[in-house]
């Protein structure tokens, strides 16, 4: 209690949406590692990696169409609603919806036209056309996820989320056991994907629409105008760039690496680089709960209540990156050997590169989202441009003598150059708040 009397309402308001998002990214870590160690234990090793190249063929596709809304809802729907504009924050909602709705289709027609005439150029073999064509459905399932949890946080009801997150991961946890029980294969544990992002993305979508008036939007559903400001139309511009490059960057790498080794290798990396990618997921919550209040202060003029709760969540997101990556980096061997067996051993090495670069960019996670939180966008994109073209000269350079453990060096440099590149404008964002100007 005592320590709560010293937060101000906005720290506490940060730090309640944090826990939230904390016990959503739990369920999330928790439903992935068992999806992951049961889908390993289905398919083995190469099984895996066919998995692991249509899975990322699917989100390779979608991600080079998508334009996820959810900053822009946060930045310009608080903005609208700080100024009395709550239809205006209606159009922008729906703007962002639409148009990742719309997107995700076309890039399902994409997916589809691709795999029929050209599948094997992407590593996808004629037995799992049929397969890769149904995983092409999940994208557009979850196109508003980003938007619906943003509504969610600025009404201050994400408990929805956490409750339809839970009813996601139990279903598709459960149906990956059943599969496995039943010697199941690909198709169905496929299927146990699709299944549980029907619940997630369309729960979602119910629950921001139903708190969307708490948070100020009013209309949401009164009116089809999706006439917005030309500032939330360049933002989104900026948002489509850097999701195109964070896209051929966050799957690139496996179809690359397909190339240059065989579906055994792939397998190795892709499942190393799932164990470090679930390392990213606590620090999630950290952005999601602050970036809101960034928004906020920034508008309002609250510039040193801004570098306030900045230093106490940069704060905390390098205390848990130095928890959170040091234990993994003591035990790895012995996690990979519970969690995917002996065949996976090949994975351990991997590991401990791919730590470096994971510790590199959550020690300051909580600070990466500080310049779109104000509606800049430019510095996010840079940032994910010099990571991209640094590790695809790696993937091309390395994988071919080093195999996956050269790939496992790109991921590392990938995301260290990012940091690298955005600490210049988020130093930057907090000297410029020193001069914000308080609103009454």
């Amino acid at each position: 209690m005592a320590l709560t009397r010293l937060l101000s309402t906005s720290d506490r308001r940060a730090a309640r949406q944090t826990l939230w998002m904390g016990a959503i990214t739990a369920a999330q870590l928790l439903g992935g590692l068992a999806q992951m160690v049961i889908s390993a234990r289905i398919l083995g090793p190469e099984g895996f990696g066919a998995l692991a190249v249509i899975i990322a063929a699917a989100f390779l596709i979608h991600g080079l169409l998508a334009v996820p809304g959810g900053e822009a809802v946060t930045t310009f729907v608080t903005q609208a609603v700080a100024e009395d504009r709550p239809q205006e924050a209606s159009r922008i909602l729906r703007f962002t919806m639409a148009l990742s709705l719309g997107l995700s289709l076309i890039a399902y027609a994409f997916i589809a036209l691709i795999v029929l005439v050209a599948g094997s150029l992407l590593g996808i073999e004629n037995a799992h056309r049929d397969v890769a064509l149904m995983y092409g459905v999940v994208g557009i399932f979850r196109a508003t996820r980003t938007e619906s949890l943003a509504v969610l946080r600025l009404s201050d009801r994400i408990s929805l989320g956490l409750a339809i997150t839970l009813a996601s991961v139990l279903l598709r946890v459960a149906l990956l056991g059943i599969v496995w029980l039943q010697g199941g294969g690909m198709f169905e544990v496929v299927l146990t994907h699709i299944a549980g992002v029907v619940v997630s993305g369309a729960g979602m979508l119910v629950a921001a629409t139903a708190s969307a008036p708490r948070a100020g939007i009013t209309g949401f559903l009164s009116s089809l105008s999706l006439r917005v400001p030309p500032e939330v139309v360049r933002f989104q511009t900026g948002i489509f760039w850097r999701t195109t490059i964070a896209t051929l960057a966050y799957n690139m790498d496996t179809l690359l690496v397909a190339q240059f080794t065989g579906a055994a290798e792939v397998g190795l990396y892709r499942a190393a680089r799932q164990v470090t990618d679930t390392g990213h997921y606590p620090f999630q919550p950290l952005r999601d709960g602050v970036q809101p209040q960034y928004s906020k202060q920034w508008y309002a003029g609250q510039g040193g209540a801004l570098r306030r709760i900045s230093l106490l969540f940069s704060l905390a997101s390098f205390a848990s990156a130095v928890g959170l990556f040091g234990l993994l980096a003591i035990f790895h061997q012995p996690l990979v050997r519970l969690f995917l067996g002996e065949e996976f051993s090949g994975v351990a090495p991997l590991l401990l590169i791919m730590i470096a670069g994971a510790f590199v960019i959550n020690s300051i996670s909580a600070l990466t989202v500080l310049p779109a939180a104000v509606g800049r966008v430019w510095p996010l994109l840079a940032g994910e441009l010099g990571g991209l073209a640094v590790s695809i000269a790696l993937i091309v350079w390395l994988v071919p003598l080093h195999g996956a453990e050269g790939a496992a060096w790109a991921n590392t440099a990938y995301y260290s150059v990012i940091a690298l590149i955005m600490a210049p404008f988020i130093i930057s964002t907090l000297r410029q708040s020193r001069h914000l100007r308080q609103k009454r």
